[in-house]
C-alpha cells in the first residue's frame, strides 16, 4: 500500500514558489555579478559617482522600459534585472553605511 502525499496548503506552495522565485533570482545575480567582473559596486571609469547612484540610474532606466513597453515577455527580463539593481542597491547602501 502507497502512502498518499499530503496536500499542501496555500500558504506552504506559496512559500515554496517564492524560495524557488529567490533561488532563481540569486543564481542570475551571482552569474551576471561574475559575468560582469563586479562591475556594479566598482567605481565607473569615467564618471565620478558612487555605485549606488550608478544602479538608481539603472533602476531608472528598467521603471522607464517597463513603463514605456508593459509587463509582458518582451520585459521579462527587465523585471528580473530590476529586482537584481534593488538588490544591488541595499548591498551598496549597506556597504557605503560601513564606512
Amino acid at each position: 500500500m502507497r502512502k498518499s502525499k499530503k496536500a499542501l496548503t496555500k500558504n506552504q506552495e506559496m512559500t515554496l514558489r517564492i524560495r524557488s522565485e529567490c533561488d532563481r533570482i540569486k543564481e542570475l545575480l551571482v552569474q551576471k555579478n561574475t559575468d560582469y567582473n563586479n562591475s556594479l559596486h566598482s567605481p565607473p571609469l569615467l564618471f565620478d559617482m558612487d555605485p549606488a547612484t550608478g544602479i538608481k540610474a539603472r533602476i531608472n532606466d528598467k521603471r522607464n522600459r517597463i513603463r514605456q513597453v508593459g509587463l509582458n515577455d518582451k520585459t521579462e527580463d527587465t523585471v528580473d534585472d530590476l529586482i537584481g539593481y534593488l538588490v544591488h542597491l541595499q548591498i551598496a547602501n549597506k556597504l557605503n553605511s560601513k564606512q
